[in-house]
């Protein structure tokens, strides 16, 4: 077998296992509040705009209509969040946060830190590793056959 074809030489499966050490670290500081990792991507969101419709949030956290639909249902029988008709159209949902999720955002201010921590790197290696991957996902975006 050629080398290029083992499986700690595909690009993918570095990132599968990174996302599945990522996941596996937030876990413990997410239980304190509640939340699943998806959930707290969602709760970023909000707490970053307090309102937005439920497009613009679909965008912004890059998922299908059926995998956010029920977890902002989730999220709003915690009372975290709460939808309303848009008052510009009726017909678009606007997702807004609530006081319990403000207050909840208080309570995970540490969270970006504590996984710094974790990681043993600093700011300076974070912030060269952030625009590499920017760089992957922008050549990957850009890819033309990739978007057939």
């Amino acid at each position: 077998m050629e080398s290029y074809l083992k499986l700690d030489r595909q690009l993918c499966f570095k990132f599968y296992k990174i996302s599945r050490s990522i996941t596996r670290a937030y876990k413990t500081l997410l239980d304190r509040l509640d939340l699943t990792y998806p959930q707290y991507l969602a709760m970023l969101v909000m707490w970053e705009y307090e309102e937005l419709s439920f497009s613009d949030i679909s965008k912004k956290l890059d998922l299908k209509t059926g995998t956010l639909s029920p977890m902002l249902k989730k999220l709003e029988k915690m009372d975290l969040i709460e939808k309303t008709a848009s008052n510009i159209d009726c017909r678009q949902i606007m997702i807004g946060i609530t006081n319990k999720g403000l207050d909840l955002k208080i309570k995970a201010k540490d969270i970006p830190l504590e996984i710094l921590k974790k990681t043993g790197i600093t700011i300076d290696e974070l912030k060269k590793i952030e625009k590499d991957l920017e760089i992957i996902q922008e050549k990957l975006d850009g890819n033309e056959e990739l978007k057939k």
